[in-house]
């Protein structure tokens, strides 16, 4: 039996809600016998006795992947042997094993390398990983690795990520009911979007839970943790019309008065009045809107495959259908003008949206965006991990400064949350003791 410490750091973030990873990697790893703490940065202080632990495993996310290298440090000076995965390593595993100092990343799902590692086996058998090999990294896989049939994995180890012991601090910011609890009923993204790292980090190919597994999982965080609200978190909810029928209706023959919500986004494309209207009886009250510009050459430019004049009628059918939406929307792409960049604020701002994001495009890692950033516009300089967020960095790949791009971003996010529309339906809806 080992025993293993899985770790997401502490790091300034606004979205506090029960880490799914580390709960499925602990899940697993439970499953074989092995002894698992959970420490989320976000909950409570990231300190641990380097006596009562044989690994130390942790994650991040690019945006707070500097946090999870002083972990890291942290970790080895005690003589700890260290495992990294997370959304970051995954995109560029290579980099982020020789950036953080760790002994292993994960390229891929970390459930089956995991245990695989902790039990001892020989890092060159086990793939999809990056080890070092007299002092250099070494690849057991060209690409990452994947599992098929994800219902295999059953639930995250809920008692290590209890719903009730985070703050009201939910993905979205504003929830309606606590406590409250993401789930994610697939995984995979098929689409070619230039600036999303979801089919390098999650697989193009989708792969579904069962209707039946979800369900059930919702029942017992009703049951067992008193969880009243469920966000799902999956990149494409509703790509698959039939599922989602399945899924709504399976909900409303439980009765479990439980609401849900879709926080991550889901494709304008990929509703109709119909749909809505169910998922608005079994629950849903909110989704996000993937709609990133009002410019046609622009979404065609990043690979979006969305029609433009599609979007105004989408919208119009959420709201009709009694749910509140919030509508994605990125400012700085390659080649983008003030003009366009404007029509994108106004167009936003003339919608039917309950919330709206206004961020600046990111070149995430492993994207294709991030190689043309690389290769035609970031001059040779070095990625600083610490600035590079959707508000603060600064590829500077529009036709603007990046002082004006930073001064249209706060004018939009203003002029939307200053409407008296806006106004009245964040007061009516905003939780006080969150």
């Amino acid at each position: 039996m080992a025993r293993v410490l899985l770790i997401s750091p502490k790091y300034n973030g606004y979205i506090v809600a029960p880490h799914l990873g580390l709960g499925y990697l602990a899940s697993s790893l439970l499953k074989r016998g092995h002894a698992v703490r959970v420490i989320d940065g976000l909950r409570e202080e990231v300190t641990y006795n380097p006596k009562e632990y044989d690994w130390v495993g942790l994650t991040s996310m690019t945006t707070y992947f500097p946090e999870m290298v002083s972990e890291v440090e942290r970790a080895k000076s005690f003589g700890l042997p260290t495992v990294i995965g997370g959304p970051h390593t995954i995109a560029n595993p290579v980099q982020a094993l020789i950036q953080s100092g760790a002994d292993v990343a994960c390229i891929g799902e970390g459930e089956i390398v995991l245990h695989e590692l902790v039990e001892g086996k020989d890092p060159s058998q086990i793939e999809g990983i990056v080890y070092w090999k007299d002092g250099k990294p070494v690849r057991t896989s060209p690409q990452p690795t994947f599992y098929p049939d994800i219902d295999d994995f059953g639930q995250p180890a809920w008692d290590l990520i209890d719903p009730r012991s985070y703050p009201k601090a939910p993905h979205g910011m504003i929830a309606r009911r606590f406590p409250l609890a993401p789930i994610i009923t697939s995984r995979g993204c098929p689409y070619s979007c230039t600036y999303c790292s979801a089919p390098i980090t999650a697989g193009k190919k989708m792969r579904w839970r069962s209707v039946g597994a979800v369900v059930d999982e919702m029942e017992m965080l009703r049951h067992k943790y008193g969880v009243r609200e469920i966000q799902i978190e999956d990149d494409n909810f509703t790509i698959k019309r039939a599922r989602v029928f399945e899924f709504c209706e399976a909900l409303l023959r439980k009765n479990l008065d439980v609401i849900w919500s879709l926080p991550n986004g889901v494709r304008i494309d990929r509703l109709d009045p119909e749909m809505l209207a169910l998922m608005k009886r079994s629950g849903c009250y909110l989704m996000s809107l993937g709609i990133e510009s009002a410019t046609q050459r622009i979404l065609d430019l990043v690979k979006k495959h969305l029609n433009v004049e599609l979007v105004r009628k989408v919208v119009g059918l959420v709201s009709d259908a009694g749910i509140e939406s919030c509508g994605f929307f990125m400012i700085g792409f390659p080649t983008e003008t003030r003009e366009e960049i404007q029509k994108t604020v106004d167009f936003a701002l003339s919608l039917r949206l309950s919330r709206a994001n206004f961020t600046k495009v990111t070149p995430l890692p492993g994207t294709e965006l991030y190689e043309l950033w690389k290769q035609e516009y970031s001059q040779g300089e070095e990625v600083d991990w610490s600035t590079f967020n959707f508000y603060t960095f600064n590829p500077k790949m529009a036709n603007v400064s990046s002082e004006e791009l930073s001064t249209i971003q706060r004018r939009a996010n203003r002029k939307f949350y200053l409407k008296p529309s806006t106004i009245f339906c964040l007061i009516t809806r905003i939780r006080w003791d969150q």
